[in-house]
């Protein structure tokens, strides 16, 4: 017959066979641990529908009498609001770490067709979300990467996961882990928010999605115009100084950037920022300091 086939139970067991089935089937199908699923939701219906007539002795003896379709029809057109009423669902979700669901226990229950677990808002999981802290390098940020986490929580329970960090993520951004969170009294978990802190390069400085990095070059180069070597994110590449390019300039290398976090097809540019590099006396060769005298002469 349905009920029994729906707890998995035989027609001749016992009211405590036929209880420890049911909290067995609810703890798979209950929607607390299915959220938004919808044919888990239809089968905890069900299931609950046969826990409620085949735990009820007067129920069951008509139901083992009538059968099925003989049964659903005897209760009439209020079948689906009766058959709920008198079973305590609440104190067995309880026990089980579940959240109750209003109009479905003492009050008795809507029926399949109302929704009777659609009464009540959802456990906010929220409270089970825990975040922390991580630290990646500037590189890591720029390329991406995996690395694997590993901490304790204040209750004992650790969290070990690998966690994929997006090319073009910032510092202040929080990455969300689903599922690795606190676990709730039902066996559910919060979600793990990772709070990034981008450590600094000692080359490159990041200015949202454009990188800067500071080339001190000698005065010569600055007046008379040549190549120069600078190194990038994406290794050292040669740019042409111009003939009398200024103290502070800036020049751009397109696309040598940060990725857009959501479209990495999209990319940031490098400039590198020229500076003239003045030699202190120590560095001075006599010929070199002579050369730069007879500069001064002259009025450079």
């Amino acid at each position: 017959m349905k009920y029994y086939d729906l707890l998995g139970v035989n027609k001749n067991a016992s009211t405590d066979e036929i209880k420890k089935s049911y909290r067995k089937l609810a703890m798979q199908y209950h929607p607390d641990r299915n959220q938004g699923n919808k044919a888990a939701e239809e089968k905890f219906k069900e299931i609950s529908e046969a826990y409620a007539v085949l735990s009820d002795n007067e129920k069951r003896r008509q139901y083992d009498m009538l059968g099925d379709s003989r049964f659903s029809q005897q209760q009439g057109a209020n079948f689906h609001e009766d058959v709920f009423n008198n079973i305590d669902f609440d104190s067995i979700f309880r026990e089980m770490g579940f959240s109750s669901f209003s109009g479905f226990g003492r009050q008795g229950g809507r029926g399949r067709k109302a929704g009777p677990f659609r009464q009540q808002e959802p456990e906010d999981y929220s409270k089970y979300d825990i975040e922390q802290n991580i630290d990646i390098g500037f590189m890591e940020a720029y390329n991406g990467s995996e690395r694997q986490i590993n901490f304790s929580l204040s209750n004992g329970e650790k969290i070990d996961t690998r966690i994929k960090i997006p090319a073009g993520i910032e510092g202040g951004k929080k990455l969300r882990i689903k599922g690795h969170g606190q676990t709730a009294p039902n066996g559910r978990k919060g979600d793990l928010y990772l709070k990034v802190r981008v450590m600094a390069h000692p080359t490159f400085i990041r200015k949202e999605s454009d990188v800067e990095v500071e080339m001190k070059v000698p005065y010569s180069l600055m007046v008379l115009g040549g190549s120069l070597e600078v190194p990038t994110p994406q290794g050292n590449k040669n740019i042409k100084i111009r003939a009398g390019m200024q103290n502070g300039i800036k020049m751009r290398l397109k696309d040598l950037g940060f990725p857009e976090l959501n479209n990495t097809s999209q990319r940031g540019d490098l400039y590198v920022v020229l500076t003239v590099k003045v030699p202190t006396s120590e560095e001075l060769t006599p010929e070199a300091q002579e050369i730069i005298q007879n500069l001064q002469a002259t009025g450079f």
